[in-house]
């Protein structure tokens, strides 16, 4: 099995010397040997070639690093390849068909006459077989006569192809030991040999923690026991989860929730749908009503925050409440004191005159003010700066609010947050939202979108790291997703993946294609160079604490309530008239 990441003794070794490039005569593993890609080692070789060096045949050394042999690189006349930009393997007779994302290295001997290995990501699949061609299997049909050939690794016709791309470059020294790792500067030979790519490869290639202390474990490379660790250093640079409903976004939010809990990051989660509700008290933290454990003041929101929550304000009454909003909040920012929904009143009746208005503006903009009223979580501040110690999580369960008060509520909470990172009353805080693109939609003006889009911009000056989630990326405002710098994208329906353009990375069209129907808890994780340098597929880990969001087991819900398996529908009984 490829090496435990977490094993330095295994993690610098690599292969040792490399075989013959030249495909001499080797023994394949059977089906019964082999169970999967990683368990699969390189067998003897017989000869060596002068071109790559005196190679000693595999040792017991080999299989403690999991180096599994899987192939050999091919001259692919159509596609010019190998080239610098797609290579292409014949598949190992017995290997199992290595999956897009899968990481492989490929020998190769620099200019310089050093050893190498290129790490490549494979991005496609496919079986060569002749005799199945749609001639031949008509001629079958036609000509009913049994044709029986041999299989792949006996047949001189049947292989498989993996299509691979280049990312980068592992230098060996003689007794195999990785002394850099580079861009990809060598061009590879048809006929080198394939190998699984190794942990330290693979960590440094991606920009991946080695200390496991010190990294968010968010799972295991796709066809590889390789766990990912991310740098810590990525929550400072947001986040971006996204996947279509029950795909695993939800359960992905509760992992690196997890994960920023034990390494004492505290966070503030906007709960769209009260899915964190019971992991939130599983990890020590705290769940919030609106309206009934907090309130946020006027004082967190901007005048157009405000004008926005209350209905039929025209002409010149919104200027009114403008300029009385303005004013409060310049003073309140100056003093650090908040003000509530009677400050507002009173300033408007203060200023009308001012402002040369007349009773008729000034009373009505005065009363529908008062509309404010209805909303009970606006009123006085939370104390944000006592609860949001080392490993805090405060969850805001948002269930069953409009749309229109979840925006408020988003707003005010980030501008407080906002407010104190400016200050340094707090070292750091994750602030999370559920299903974000209600709350800064794509051409819309929201109360929220201003707030976020600064953080968005500026977060990590201010000691703040988004972690948004959504399930609908073409509906986000695009300047908040393009600055969202480590990104977890599950399967997506085909029309949001236009959406996605801009924060794919380097995945490959094929690896894209596969997008649609990535399996659930599977994502492509892809990255700015500071936080993924390289995209690649991983099977999310499993979780430690409840996940609230799954899809309901309905079907026992009506056993329990006496509907067992299906009934046939009786004979409708006789109408009269």
């Amino acid at each position: 099995m490829p090496e435990d990441p977490q094993d330095s003794s295994v993690s610098q070794r690599l292969l040792p010397k490399s075989h013959s490039r030249n495909g001499k005569k080797r023994r394949e593993a059977t089906s019964s040997e082999v169970s999967s890609v990683s368990e699969y080692q390189e067998p003897e070789e017989d000869s060596n070639d002068g071109d790559y060096g005196d190679r000693s045949s595999t040792t017991d050394e080999s299989l403690a690093t999991g180096s599994a042999y899987v192939g050999t690189l091919i001259a692919f006349e159509q596609k010019q390849s190998p080239n610098y930009l797609e290579q292409h393997f014949r598949i190992a007779p017995h290997v199992p068909s290595p999956k897009p994302g899968t990481m492989v290295a490929v020998e190769a001997i620099t200019d310089d006459g050093r050893h190498s290995r290129i790490l490549e990501r494979v991005t496609n699949a496919w079986e060569v077989n002749p005799h199945e061609d749609a001639f031949s299997s008509n001629l079958r049909e036609v000509i009913p006569i049994r044709t029986e050939y041999a299989e792949e690794g006996s047949s001189t016709v049947i292989y498989r192809v993996a299509a691979i791309e280049p990312l980068k470059e592992a230098i060996l020294d003689e007794s195999g030991n990785v002394l850099e790792i580079r861009d990809v500067q060598t061009l590879p030979r048809a006929g080198a040999f394939v190998y699984m790519a190794t942990g330290d490869q693979i960590v440094e290639a991606l920009g991946l923690e080695d200390n496991p202390d010190r990294g968010i474990y968010v799972g295991a490379l796709r066809g590889s026991d390789i766990s990912v660790f991310l740098k810590r250093d990525v929550i400072q640079r947001h986040m971006l989860i996204v996947g279509g409903i029950g795909t695993g976004k939800s359960y992905t939010r509760g992992v690196v929730a997890e994960e920023l809990r034990m390494l004492g990051v505290p966070q503030v989660n906007i709960d769209v749908n009260g899915e964190m509700v019971e992991a939130a008290e599983e990890l020590g933290g705290i769940n919030l009503e609106p309206g009934t454990d907090f309130q946020v003041p006027l004082s967190a929101l901007t005048a157009d925050d405000v004008i926005n929550a209350i209905p039929s304000l025209n002409g010149n009454m919104v200027d009114l409440v403008r300029h009385a909003h303005e004013e409060l909040l310049k003073a309140s920012r100056k003093s650090g004191d908040h003000f509530l929904l009677n400050d507002l009143l009173d300033k408007i009746k203060a200023v009308g005159p001012d402002l040369e208005m007349r009773p008729v503006t000034i009373n009505p903009a005065k009363s529908r003010t008062e509309s404010l009223r209805r909303i009970t979580y606006l009123g006085t501040p939370y104390d944000w700066k006592s609860v949001l110690t080392p490993g805090a999580f405060i969850n805001i369960n948002c269930k069953g609010l409009l749309v229109s008060d979840l925006r408020i509520i988003t707003a005010a909470v980030a501008r407080d947050l906002q407010h104190l990172g400016q200050a340094k009353e707090f070292p750091f805080v994750a602030f999370s939202i559920d299903e974000f693109h209600l709350v800064t939609p794509a051409n819309q003006d929201s109360v929220a979108l201003q707030v976020i889009r600064e953080l968005a911009r500026i977060g990590r000056h201010v000691r703040i790291g988004l972690i948004l989630t959504t399930q609908s990326p073409q509906d986000v405002d695009r300047s908040i997703l393009k600055r969202l710098l480590t990104r977890f994208l599950h399967a997506i329906e085909p029309d949001q993946l236009e959406a996605l353009r801009g924060v794919l990375s380097d995945a490959s069209d094929d690896l894209v294609k596969q997008l649609p129907k990535m399996p659930q808890g599977t994502c492509i994780l892809t990255g700015a160079y500071e936080t993924i340098r390289h995209a690649s597929v991983i099977q999310v880990r499993k979780r430690s604490t409840t996940h609230g969001g799954a899809t309901p087991d309905i079907w026992s819900d009506f056993e329990a309530a006496g509907w067992v398996g299906k009934r046939q529908i009786s004979q409708p009984e006789e109408t009269h008239e």
